[in-house]
């Protein structure tokens, strides 16, 4: 049977693409899509999220809910435009649901789903995890009640994205991100070193092309994101990538460890680094921090590169199962 699934996502293009992904595998039952600020603003993700979820026919089963439009601690960040355009869906202006709105929040409607799946849940996070972050801080038995976060986010041993050191969703909110890693939940960190190995080219664009009327949205929305790409030889399916690691780690290659996120610095904010645990040759580091080495109790999963199964593959067939259908 599929299992209980949320997707937390900040749409965006390629969290568009991850939705459609999602649905395409047959693989989960998507509970909830929770919407936060990020790529644009919260108000606009929403607005997006619940016009995804009509373009691809579940908006009368699966509720869309407005999360966090700013970061834990910190004034709003500036949304990545550049890149998914103004209003996030490239060039789109899609029309809205006419399902009624949620008034649940994000994070409440993570909580509720945690206590009716409790040890079932799945979650898979492509934003900024201000939403995952209000949940364990209203309460932290979330964390132990969750089967499993999946999240795109932070670079362990490669440049960020946003700035030299850090990746835009742990740029965006570096103190959830630290709550989060730090809370105990059992946690995949799929981030840069993974997601710039797997990429769409103009070669998966003709074939979404090919396609005809049903793919004839993501083939727009991926051109425009392939144009912000111009210069990289395609465009990284980051959020896809950490939706298809839910299901099998064999996209990735990772190891086990300690992820802190620097929080404090304006230099290094979002910087996430990567405490490698080794269960055979055990060793301990920053002795001389006990804060930092009290964290080291806690590890996760972390995707430190492309694994031996083809995901770009994977995710552009997966995709031709699931057309639009308004």
């Amino acid at each position: 049977m599929p299992a209980p699934i949320v997707l937390d996502s900040d749409p965006g293009i390629d969290d568009a693409v991850a939705l459609q992904y999602l649905l395409g595998t047959g693989l989960w039952d998507l509970k909830a899509y929770t919407t936060v600020g990020g790529n644009v603003p919260a108000e606009q993700t929403f607005r997006n999220g619940r016009a995804l979820a009509r373009v691809f026919g579940i908006d009368g089963d699966v509720s869309v809910h407005r999360g966090a439009g700013r970061p834990l601690t910190r004034l709003p960040y500036s949304a990545a435009g550049e890149f998914h355009g103004a209003c996030g869906l490239g060039a789109e202006t899609l029309p809205d649901s006419a399902a009624p709105e949620q008034t649940e929040s994000s994070a409440q409607a993570l909580l509720r789903l945690s206590r009716a799946y409790e040890g079932e849940l799945t979650v898979c996070a492509t934003g900024p995890l201000t939403n995952v972050a209000l949940a364990i801080a209203e309460d932290p038995g979330f964390a132990r009640r969750v089967r499993k976060l999946v999240f795109m986010g932070g670079a362990a041993d490669v440049p960020g994205n946003i700035t030299p050191v850090a990746e835009f969703n742990a740029w965006a909110d570096p103190d959830a991100v630290d709550l989060v890693v730090s809370s105990g939940i059992a946690y995949t960190m799929v981030g840069l070193d993974a997601t710039h190995g797997w990429r769409f080219t103009t070669d998966d664009l003709a074939t979404l092309q090919a396609a005809g009327e049903g793919q004839a949205l993501s083939a727009r929305l991926m051109d425009f994101y392939l144009g912000a790409y111009r210069e990289a030889g395609g465009s990284p399916l980051h959020d896809p990538l950490a939706v298809g690691v839910c299901a099998d780690e064999s996209f990735v290659t990772a190891a086990e460890g300690t992820v802190v996120v620097e929080c404090a610095s304006e230099l290094t904010r979002g910087k996430t680094v990567f405490i490698p645990y080794d269960a055979d040759y055990p060793r301990e580091y920053y002795v001389e921090s006990p804060l930092v080495n009290a964290r080291t109790a806690r590890r996760g999963r972390v995707a430190l590169g492309t694994g031996p199964r083809n995901f770009t593959e994977d995710f552009v067939n997966t995709l031709l199962k699931q057309p639009t259908v308004a």
